[in-house]
């Protein structure tokens, strides 16, 4: 039997540790692994940068998800598509955004090209987080509606 993996792209932003915790909350729930990516559009000094955020962010939202976390360097779609097909991703998870209109575009553009590049779904995660499970029977009908506040 294969392990499904939810690969999701995690910044500090509270939209990117938003993802993370519905990634990891979906993850639970469908019995899937958890890969965090966090990528640097830049090489750095340090080589173990990209790595450190996913790690510390894991760490801080959801520290008992088992998740494995993984930096890359160079596009953030392209990478992030890169990561999907390397493992074999069900799902693709991205936050939303929570920093005015040229942060809504950008977040917006990456998960319609994902969209475009991959053969996975693309979840965008909101920044009120409930919990992932309401948020999942939300979406399939099994409850409620919640408006934000």
């Amino acid at each position: 039997m294969t392990t499904r993996t939810i690969v999701c792209g995690v910044d500090g932003s509270p939209g990117g540790r938003a993802a993370v915790r519905v990634a990891a909350s979906l993850a639970a729930q469908f019995g899937a692994r958890l890969v965090a990516v966090h990528i640097l559009d830049r090489l750095t000094t340090v080589s173990t940068a990209a790595e450190r955020a996913p790690a510390a962010i894991l760490y801080d939202e959801v520290p008992d998800a088992g998740a494995e976390a993984r930096g890359e360097v160079g596009d953030v779609v392209e990478r992030l598509a890169a990561v999907a097909r390397d493992e074999a991703a069900a799902m693709i998870v991205l936050g939303a955004s929570s920093r005015g209109r040229s942060r809504t575009f950008l977040r917006a553009r990456y998960a319609a090209e994902l969209a475009e590049l991959t053969n996975v779904p693309v979840v965008v995660a909101p920044l009120q987080v409930v919990t992932a499970p309401t948020a999942l029977q939300t979406a399939v009908g099994n409850a409620p509606v919640r408006s934000p506040p």
